[in-house]
Parts: C-alpha cells; sequence; structure tokens
C-alpha cells in the first residue's frame, strides 16, 4: 500500500536504497510490466513536446506552494468524502492532501489553514480560478496570514503544472489502489502520500523528505531490510546544540545539492 504502483525507475530507486542482488534491474522490470491493475488503468497515448521556458527557482521551502482541487470522484467514500485539496510546495516537491466532503469556500480554507498549521504559512500561494480560491473567505484568509494569492491564465491550467501533474499521479496510484474497495478511497490518500514523499524526485536529485527534514525517514523497506539482516542499531548520544549544526549543515548543503540538480533537469 505504500509504494503507490509507481514505476520502474522509481520502485529501482525504492529497492536499491537498502538491497541489491544479481539480476536486480531486470526482475524490477518484469514485475512492474507484469502487474494487472497497472495494464488495465495506466493512461493510453501520449502529448508531443514542446519546448519549455525556464521558471524561477524556489529556493526556500514552502515560500511558495500550489494548491488545487480534485472531483467530484465517484463513487463517494462511506464517510462521504468525494473531492481532495491538494497542495505542493515549489522547492521541495513535499505534498500534502486532505479528503473533504464539498467544497464549499469555508471548507477549503480551513482545510489549508490545517496544513499550514503542520508545514508554516508560505509566502504565495498559486491556485487557478475557481471560485473556491478567489471568493471573499479565502481572500480575507490570505489578507489575516499576509499570504499573497497568485492564480493561473485563464484556460491554461499547464500554469500551474507542478500541483496538475501531482494530481494526475494521486488520482491514477488511487485508482490501482482502490480496484477492490474502490469506496474506501480516503483511507489511502495517507499511504500514497508517504510514497510520493519517500522516492527520489528526478528533477531534483533527492525526495521532499530528505529536504524538508534533512534525513532519510524510515519505511517499510528500511524495516524489511532490518529484520532480514537482524541489525541493532546503537543509538548514538548527541548534545542538542550539536544535533541542531548538524542538521543545518546537512539541509543546507543538501538543499544547494536540490538546487543544482533542478538547474541540470531544467536545461534538459
Amino acid at each position: 500500500m505504500m509504494s503507490g504502483h509507481q514505476g520502474q525507475k522509481k520502485t529501482k530507486d525504492r529497492i536499491l536504497r537498502e538491497f541489491w542482488w544479481p539480476g536486480f534491474g531486470a526482475e524490477v522490470t518484469r514485475f512492474c510490466r507484469s502487474c494487472d491493475v497497472c495494464q488495465r488503468t495506466i493512461a493510453k497515448g501520449g502529448v508531443a513536446s514542446v519546448p519549455l521556458g525556464k521558471m524561477p527557482i524556489i529556493d526556500t521551502p514552502f515560500d511558495r506552494v500550489a494548491v488545487d482541487l480534485v472531483g467530484p470522484i465517484f463513487p463517494p467514500t462511506e464517510r462521504g468524502k468525494r473531492y481532495i485539496l491538494t497542495m505542493m510546495d515549489y522547492a521541495t516537491r513535499y505534498p500534502e492532501a486532505v479528503p473533504l466532503k464539498d467544497i464549499q469556500a469555508e471548507t477549503v480554507a480551513e482545510a489549508l489553514v490545517n496544513m499550514f498549521k503542520r508545514v508554516g504559512v508560505p509566502k504565495e500561494i498559486l491556485s487557478d480560478l475557481r471560485s473556491q480560491f478567489l471568493s471573499a473567505v479565502m481572500k480575507e484568509t490570505c489578507r489575516l496570514l499576509s499570504l499573497k494569492q497568485l492564480v493561473t491564465t485563464a484556460y491554461h491550467p499547464i500554469c500551474n503544472g507542478l500541483i496538475e501533474k501531482f494530481n494526475g499521479t494521486l488520482k491514477n496510484m488511487l485508482r490501482h489502489m482502490c480496484a477492490e474497495k474502490p469506496k474506501d478511497w480516503d483511507r489511502y490518500v495517507g499511504p500514497l502520500l508517504f510514497a510520493c514523499r519517500v522516492v527520489r524526485q528526478d528533477s531534483l536529485g533527492y525526495s521532499p523528505f530528505e529536504l524538508l527534514y534533512g534525513r532519510t525517514v524510515r519505511g517499510p523497506m528500511s524495516i524489511l531490510r532490518e529484520l532480514m539482516t537482524h541489525e541493532v542499531a546503537e543509538p548514538e548520544v548527541k548534545t542538542t546544540y550539536e544535533y541542531v549544526l548538524d542538521l543545518k549543515d546537512r539541509l543546507q548543503s543538501t538543499c544547494e545539492l536540490a538546487q543544482a540538480e533542478l538547474q541540470k533537469s531544467q536545461t534538459r
């Protein structure tokens, strides 16, 4: 559940953090290609590539976030959830998502504030021209939080392509995971967000967890390796001051490398 039916490249990247064996690449490729659910639900066709322009690089986490709404999703869950409010940070690609019963302006504003409680209030928020984001309630919320609203061009969703791409990825993963229990899709949002946060981003070269927290989080793959190798981790005693300095240096060097990788990705 916490792997999200992702493709060959990200599956290999996830496994290589903990395991390797002879014939590893070919075996993972065959496993991904043999997934029956993916073959029945993957999007067909594609869009031709066009020349791209360069966007300004946001280097501070949660300085600018992109938000969007997904839905209505059919069938609704047994708890009445029909929509998903999604948010992604431009600097770290850290995703957030919350299932909602409705998309009234008050509901959306309250859900956004709850997200900000976990990650901090950003300086800028980019959204499309939905009435929920342009309502008086949302404008008053942004005024109270000193939050600058940015909107996309009409009928041009590619302006907010970062969150639009994530929405497509999240919906595809939900479709894979909910094939047997379609009315429980809201229960899978949390594990799927973990799957998105733990894998390396092609544009940055690091996972959102590493860029935000400065460390590699312990997930199912790490636990499996520890159980198979019978590892016993010895706690390293550090003072609070040393830990803060180490974390600061690690975050700074990681963000600098991520920005360099992002520039390379833009050029490519």
